[in-house]
């Protein structure tokens, strides 16, 4: 049943006061209480519902019909709460308006010596006795307690519509239904339900329910279409872990975050889908090539190779370091900010880099691609491509550039486009290395190598074996320009480091200089720091015999 029949049916009987049983069955998940909710208050909005008062009660771990008739007194609210949860207030305006209905003449049938469980028994019977002309929605019917037959509620529900002119709704998972209550509501159903409906959106329905309007929404919606994802629950649940990813993601690109709500649309849903067909959690983030599926070596079962359908027609997805950090968002419920922020800067960058390269094949395109007479657009373009995008581009390509650009007689130009370029990679020192694996001999332009060769200058100043030791430590890793500068130190300067040190720190910077004779397969700079520093530490320890205990603890023989 589409949404527009179910609205109107639903319109239908909000509009009337005549008594009558409606009923809306449907798997689990679908969202048959969120659109009985919605459309409910959308009626009460257009001051469409003919009936004042409204209950809802949910029958899971009712136990008895006592229990259920005071749960739909107790929840009872007037027509300005609708579709909203009853408060202690409403109850109190019940119970009020329930004593001045009943009278002084009524309180002597309640005998002084009755027990407390008599006194809630005729509690429940007065405050039932009291409903009429009220919507009850009676939600969760195949999850009532042991204690209460379904044939006993169907036998309620009837004395509500013909006695009390109560119009019922009745809001059910057919498909779990026990043995019992299933016998009982299909025997009972035609004498009972006046109307009943099958809740089974599509897709797109369950969009147009569960997600408002806006960009993210939209993003969400054609991600849950695509998956084919007819859950309004899993669907609130993407959208409220997409909730918590987007402070964290509105300073990068605009491909982060749809990267970010692709991958919490389809995690979330195989993490929390019940359906045969949903792809299993654990073998989706274990996917880390969209052609994992292709290696001859590993036999897929057939139900794997209906997962890898899904994926494939999920634009191939698969994972990668950023899509893990989302996954720990779906897996523990909130997000390691760290872990995610580093994720998606990494990413960023990747994408802000393909982004230039193409814009910097773009230009060269123009230059190539044609005989037009269109030197100002070629110029233009490459103008344009390093002010916007000089972080990404090559040394060798600046190079290129600044070439063509005196061939064609703009070295104004050219020098500006170098400068520019300097001052966007100005805290890169190697990147300006002449001499560095990736430059010797194919810089060209004498500008750029002059230019090259003073900025390198300027940030090769020597710098303190501790500034370098501390910029190591705070990132966790060490470039190879630091490596060089902690390789052309002197012994000296290492014991002068060790000694100058207290506490926890002369540890973490001994055991920094000293990690790569631990580690095996060295380069020479490498090597170089722990020569260097195990002699230091030789010399320290030859000072004398407590020394000598100290520095033993670092695995250092004082010979």
């Amino acid at each position: 049943m589409s949404i527009d029949i179910l609205e109107s049916q639903i319109a239908r009987f909000l509009a009337s006061e005549a008594p009558e049983v409606m009923s809306i069955k449907g798997a689990w998940g679908v969202g048959k209480t969120y659109a009985w909710n919605k459309y409910l208050v959308n009626a009460k909005n257009q001051k469409k519902i003919a009936l004042k008062k409204y209950s809802y009660v949910s029958l899971f771990g009712i136990n008895s019909l006592d229990d259920l008739k005071f749960s739909i007194f107790e929840n009872m609210v007037d027509e300005q709460l609708f579709g909203r949860r009853p408060t202690i207030e409403s109850f109190k305006n019940n119970t009020e308006h329930l004593l001045r209905s009943l009278g002084k003449k009524t309180l002597p049938i309640i005998s002084s010596n009755a027990s407390i469980d008599h006194y809630h028994s005729i509690i429940s019977s007065l405050s039932f006795l009291s409903l009429e002309k009220t919507i009850i929605c009676i939600d969760d019917f195949e999850r009532k307690g042991n204690s209460i037959d379904a044939q006993d509620i169907l036998g309620l529900i009837t004395q509500l519509k013909e006695q009390k002119k109560c119009k019922v709704i009745l809001i059910l998972n057919d498909e779990s239904l026990s043995e019992g209550s299933s016998i009982d509501y299909v025997r009972l159903r035609e004498k009972v339900i006046d109307t009943e409906l099958r809740f089974a959106p599509t897709a797109e329905d369950c969009v147009a329910i569960a997600l408002s309007g806006g960009k993210v929404a939209d993003l969400l919606g054609n991600n849950i279409i695509k998956l084919g994802i007819n859950n309004i629950r899993i669907i609130k649940k993407i959208e409220k872990l997409a909730a918590l990813l987007l402070p964290h993601l509105k300073n990068y690109e605009d491909q982060v975050l749809y990267q970010a709500l692709r991958t919490i649309s389809l995690l979330t849903w195989c993490y929390y889908g019940q359906s045969g067909d949903t792809p299993d959690y654990n073998f989706v983030v274990s996917r880390n090539s969209a052609f994992g599926d292709l290696d001859d070596e590993i036999m897929l079962s057939t139900q794997q190779q209906v997962w890898c359908a899904v994926l494939r027609g999920y634009d191939n997805y698969s994972v990668d370091e950023f899509d893990l950090q989302i996954a720990r968002l779906v897996e523990n419920g909130y997000v390691h900010e760290n872990s995610l922020r580093e994720e998606a800067k990494l990413l960023n960058e990747k994408i802000l880099a393909a982004r230039s390269e193409d814009s910097f094949q773009e230009a060269w395109r123009k230059f190539n691609g044609s005989f037009d007479d269109n030197d100002q657009e070629v110029i233009s373009c490459l103008s344009d491509s390093f002010k916007h995008n000089a972080k990404y581009i090559s040394p060798v390509n600046l190079d290129g550039t600044v070439r063509l650009l005196r061939y064609l007689g703009k070295d104004k130009l050219a020098t500006k486009i170098i400068d520019l370029y300097l001052e966007k990679r100005k805290t890169e020192s190697e990147l300006f290395n002449l001499e560095g694996s990736a430059l010797p001999g194919k810089i060209k332009d004498h500008e750029v190598i002059e230019k090259f060769k003073k900025k390198y200058a300027s940030l090769s100043v020597k710098r303190s074996l501790q500034d370098i030791c501390d910029q190591i430590l705070a990132g966790d890793s060490c470039s190879d320009e630091e490596e060089v500068h902690m390789s052309q130190a002197t012994v000296q300067e290492y014991i002068g480091l060790f000694k100058s040190q207290k506490g926890q720190k002369l540890s973490q910077y001994v055991d920094l200089c000293l990690k790569f004779r631990r580690l095996g397969g060295t380069t020479e700079q490498q090597d170089l720091i722990s020569e260097k520093s195990s002699e230091a530490l030789k010399i320290i320890g030859r000072e004398s015999k407590l020394n000598a205990s100290r520095v033993k603890r670092f695995g250092i023989k004082v010979e």
